[in-house]
């Protein structure tokens, strides 16, 4: 990784070098050290002059004034070969593949987390769409039943146990053993005031998702764009400017 520097005048008569960016974990402080070692060593040539301005607020501003007679451009190249100005950053890339853990590079790393986001999104999108089509299921079967409200009240009073009762109601408003079940485990007062339109809006964002989930679930292709949808959102709520290059 490299540091954000550029040459510009820093004084009426001086060109320099304004260091803006450090790679991770280096401080201006070591690089102001560090660039003063090698000016007393005499290991770097034109530097005239180093000054720290790095503050919280505006963040690092490390300035090194060139002598007249110098070229900044060469002490810079000087700078990043040196210095900690040009860092690299190594990692311990272990991760769980398959159960086991391996050691991986950049692209592996980075294809094992793609696999396994899209394994994520197919269980959670299909645990999704099974949970949403069963309280579609037990919607349908309210909005059977509510449709007569009294008679379903009459049949479960009039039943001797609930295994009569959920006979009676699958026969009479053609309803599933589920839905006949959800029904007589709800209380009578909560049955009564149940809303038709509420049940009806309810049932049509039920369809609406389950549209949406089987679409996703459809082909590899519609689970990447799913995947790729979900790390564009991450990246506009969480991602800032790079602050240091890349170099090869």
């Amino acid at each position: 990784m490299r540091a954000t520097a550029v040459i510009e005048k820093v004084s009426s008569r001086k060109q320099g070098i304004v260091i803006t960016e450090l790679p991770y974990n280096i401080g201006p402080e070591k690089i102001v050290e560090k660039i003063a070692d090698l000016v007393k060593a005499k290991k770097v040539q034109g530097i005239s002059d180093i000054v720290d301005l790095s503050d919280g607020q505006s963040g690092t501003k490390v300035v090194v004034e060139i002598k007249n007679g110098y070229e900044p451009a060469e002490v810079l190249e000087n700078l990043y070969r040196l210095t900690p100005m040009e860092d690299a950053f190594s990692i311990n890339a272990v991760a769980l593949v398959n159960g086991k853990p391996l050691t991986l590079g950049l692209k592996e790393l980075l294809q094992v987390f793609v696999d396994h986001r899209i394994e994520v999104v197919r269980r959670r999108s299909a645990f999704r769409k099974a949970r949403a089509q069963a309280r579609l299921n037990l919607v349908d079967g309210l909005l059977k039943a509510i449709v007569d409200i009294d008679k379903v009240i009459k049949l479960i009073r009039a039943s001797q146990d609930a295994t009569v009762a959920k006979a009676g109601l699958i026969k009479s408003f053609k309803l599933s053993d589920e839905q006949a079940t959800y029904i007589l485990d709800m209380p009578l007062r909560r049955l009564t005031k149940m809303s038709k339109i509420e049940l009806e809006t309810e049932a049509k964002e039920l369809k609406a998702t389950i549209a949406t989930l089987t679409a996703i679930l459809k082909t590899e292709e519609s689970i990447k764009a799913k995947v790729a949808e979900e790390l564009s959102d991450i990246e506009k709520k969480y991602a800032s400017p790079r602050r240091t290059r890349l170099v090869a």
